[in-house]
């Protein structure tokens, strides 16, 4: 039997969501305990609690090593999103969140979801079932091995002259290269324009870490 109360803490950087949820929960006639923080860090974790995330925080921090913290605490993560982003949403899906529910959703959705995971249910979506079928390695199904070096060299920081010293290629097949994989990310809808881009790809796809 699903429950009709929940021990709720918010993570999000704008704490109106906070209030939000509270709103949902009051709106369902369900009782709630509401707290909120900006990052997992700065909440104050217990047993019994269910974690709402949001997938973007201000402080960069990845979703899936957010929500490995936080079950960490034995806690059950609901992931509460724009979605504007399909990977992020495919991340906290392999990272271990129960459901993911969007912004956009009825907030009873938001409600069901939360109570279903205080005891450790799911609760699909269709947004989840997308994001699992459009899963894929990016880096497998689109680049070459040296396509995939070359990214790894240049999002990082290196010159094309650098990454063609440690790859033993020219500079100009370097240069061909970085248009070509800006392209692919491109055609699969994540566009790499600036190398600031190129570089948040890199990362998404584990080429690069954030935390290097």
């Amino acid at each position: 039997m699903i429950k009709t109360s929940a021990q709720i803490v918010v993570i999000d950087d704008h704490r109106v969501v906070g209030l939000g949820v509270k709103a949902a929960f009051e709106d369902r006639g369900a009782d709630a305990s509401i707290s909120w923080a900006p990052t997992v860090r700065e909440a104050r974790w217990k047993r019994g609690q269910v974690a709402v995330l949001d997938l973007r925080l201000a402080d960069g921090s990845a979703p899936d090593k957010n929500i490995a913290y936080i079950n960490g605490y034995g806690i059950p993560v609901v992931v509460y999103t724009s979605g504007d982003d399909p990977y992020l949403v495919r991340r906290a899906i392999a990272g271990g969140a129960l459901s993911i529910i969007r912004k956009t959703a009825p907030p009873d959705d938001l409600v069901e979801a939360v109570l279903a995971a205080a005891e450790g249910v799911t609760f699909p979506t269709p947004d989840w079932a997308a994001a699992l079928d459009a899963d894929e390695d990016f880096v497998a199904e689109h680049l070459s091995d040296l396509e995939a070096h070359i990214l790894a060299h240049y999002a990082s920081g290196e010159s094309s002259a650098s990454v063609a010293r440690a790859l033993s290629v020219s500079k100009n097949t370097v240069n061909t290269y970085i248009a070509r994989i800006r392209d692919k990310y491109r055609e699969s809808g994540r566009p790499a324009e600036s190398r600031v881009d190129l570089f948040r790809r890199a990362a998404e796809d584990g080429l690069v870490s954030y935390y290097d």
